[in-house]
């Protein structure tokens, strides 16, 4: 396991079978005007991201978030060499659940419930197409 940020970077982009200069090229970090609107992007260089893998230069988090989609992981999972798991979710929304049924009445224990499995079929279906998409990407 990789112990830093950039390592885990860098373990990423080689897994992914890219270059440095190939992901430098892929990043760019909109930059806003005073009302909030984009009104350019910054691009990155080769050596940006050498010195972020090596861990002499700590990038900012919209750098993070673009290398995170560039690399197609989870910026917790470079952030912290750790993935918050579908099984922590589950287990997070099954304690919250068992809080909720303390406190409510039977209509809004029926309410949430359905709502839970809402959301636990649409991770599901989130899940499948996400499969799909990286199967089509490693097929290019």
């Amino acid at each position: 396991m990789h112990d830093s940020l950039g390592e885990r970077i860098k373990e990423m982009r080689l897994k992914r079978g890219m270059k440095i200069n190939e992901l430098a090229e892929k990043i760019r970090i909109p930059l806003y005007d005073e009302d909030g609107q984009v009104i350019s992007y910054k691009n990155y260089t080769g050596t940006s991201i050498s010195y972020i893998e090596n861990n002499k230069q700590r990038p900012s988090i919209d750098v993070v978030m673009a290398i995170s989609d560039c690399l197609r992981v989870s910026i917790d999972w470079l952030a912290r060499g750790e993935e918050y798991t579908g099984e922590e979710m589950k287990s997070t929304s099954q304690e919250q659940l068992h809080l909720s049924y303390e406190v409510a009445t039977p209509e809004q224990v029926i309410l949430l419930t359905k709502k839970i499995n809402d959301l636990g079929e649409r991770v599901q279906k989130n899940e499948d197409r996400l499969s799909i998409v990286e199967s089509r990407l490693e097929e290019v």
